[in-house]
């Protein structure tokens, strides 16, 4: 009988999976809004004062942006909703008006 090779080999440790409580996750909202005003501050005020695209830092600065929002998912976009029991979105509870629990 031919046996056919082990194609692959894990090495390593499973981790057990990350959980984003609804609290945890209302604070994301909180980050994205926040993080959004601060795009807006950099990309609409600061960069083109400092020369816009062809200034290398700028180029730096909007990279980054970019990069946060990949690789944050932005903020967990997909599990947006699992805040708002603990505030609206965008909004922390008992510190920016939202909902007291």
């Amino acid at each position: 009988m031919n046996r056919l090779p082990s194609v692959a080999t894990l090495e390593g440790e499973v981790l057990p999976e990350a959980v984003l409580d609804a609290r945890a996750m209302c604070s994301m909202n909180f980050a994205r809004d926040e993080f959004s005003k601060l795009e807006k501050i950099l990309l609409t005020f600061v960069i083109p004062a400092m020369g816009g695209y062809d200034n290398e830092l700028a180029c730096d600065i909007a990279r980054h942006i970019e990069q946060t929002r990949i690789f944050s998912r932005n903020f967990c976009w997909p599990h947006r909703h699992l805040g708002s029991s603990h505030g609206v979105v965008g909004k922390r509870p008992r510190v920016d008006g939202g909902a007291k629990s």
